[in-house]
């Protein structure tokens, strides 16, 4: 295993354990069984880790769905299946993170669905508007600790 991927294990497992807050590039050494030179090498923070997991979770979606219901059925399952820690990382300093994370999933699956709509005239501004709209009802439905139905949710993204 790479021990980028270590660092990130790690972290996931602490943030069940306790908020993001609290941990330290000491504690997650600690709890890799690595030393801070190692994790420096690697990354510059706590939120260089919260990004990089991001970045990896964002490269293993698949852009195969043909329509915004698949899209849209995706990224809630993702969520679904990682709550507890979404949930963690939205109610500490590195929540900017999520929120680019669902940002940048929907900028990247809108454009897959849509073709190059940047080429309309204002189309970078609709494709900025829409992705802020859907980044921000994740944000709203993460951060109420999922008390609406999947399938309200689903709904609401699709009204968007």
């Amino acid at each position: 295993m790479k021990i980028e991927a270590k660092f990130q294990l790690g972290l996931l497992k602490l943030v069940k354990e306790m908020p993001l807050d609290e941990i330290n590039v000491v504690l997650l050494c600690e709890h890799v069984k690595s030393n801070r030179q190692t994790f420096y090498y690697h990354f510059r923070d706590i939120s260089d880790v919260v990004e990089s997991i991001f970045l990896k979770e964002k490269n293993s979606f698949t852009l195969k769905y043909k329509n915004f219901d698949g899209m849209i059925k995706q990224i809630v399952a993702y969520a679904n299946s990682k709550y507890s820690f979404l949930f963690a990382i939205n109610k500490s300093f590195c929540s900017e993170k999520l929120e680019s994370f669902f940002y940048s999933y929907f900028y990247s699956s809108i454009s897959n669905l849509l073709g190059d709509i940047k080429k309309i005239p204002n189309g970078n501004s609709i494709m900025r508007y829409l992705c802020t709209l859907y980044s921000s009802e994740m944000m709203y439905w993460v951060a109420q600790k999922r008390r609406e139905k999947n399938e309200m949710l689903v709904r609401r993204l699709k009204v968007i």
